[in-house]
Order: structure tokens, then sequence, then C-alpha cells
């Protein structure tokens, strides 16, 4: 479960580092892959909920130090793949609903 989470991290901060944007669809797809963690192994999550938890990981920082031991600036980076992810999904459902 912990390899499956820091593995999109990992893949996040290498998008970062090659200077690819959080609005993506590699980074977008990864944010959706974080999302269905936490959806498989803690609890229900929405994309809507995700988006929310977006907001902790650059207003709190407890959150924003884990994800910048990995690399400066990638809680902001998530952060923004998971709005993009949710603007996403929600584009989506507005087609198909």
């Amino acid at each position: 479960m912990r390899a499956q989470s820091d593995g999109v991290f990992e893949r996040m901060a290498a998008l970062m580092a090659d200077g690819v944007r959080p609005t993506s669809a590699a980074a977008m797809d990864l944010a959706e892959a974080h999302r269905r963690h936490i959806d498989r192994w803690f609890y229900a999550c929405t994309p809507d909920m995700h988006r929310g938890l977006a907001s902790m990981y650059t207003a709190d920082p407890r959150f924003t130090a884990y994800f910048e031991e990995r690399h400066a600036g990638l809680a902001a980076f998530v952060a923004d793949a998971i709005r993009a992810n949710a603007a996403r999904f929600r584009a989506r459902s507005a087609r198909n609903g």
C-alpha cells in the first residue's frame, strides 16, 4: 500500500523535474491514481473530496513538508494536478450527464 502511494508521488516528482505541467494528462492521471488509492485503502474519496485534500497539502505545513522532502515545489504540483483532475472529472460528468 505504501509503495503504491510513494510510487505515485515519485512519478509526479519526475514529471515536475521534466518540466511537465500539473495540468497535463500525465499529471492528472497520476492524481486520479492517488484518488483511487485513497478510495481503495482508506475511505470513499470523490474528486471533490480529493480537491479538498489538495488544499490541505499546501495549507498545512505538515502535509507540505511531506511532499517537499521528495522535491521542492511538489506539494503545489500535486495539489494543482488534483484540482485539474477534479475539473476534468466534472467536465466529463457534464458531457455524459
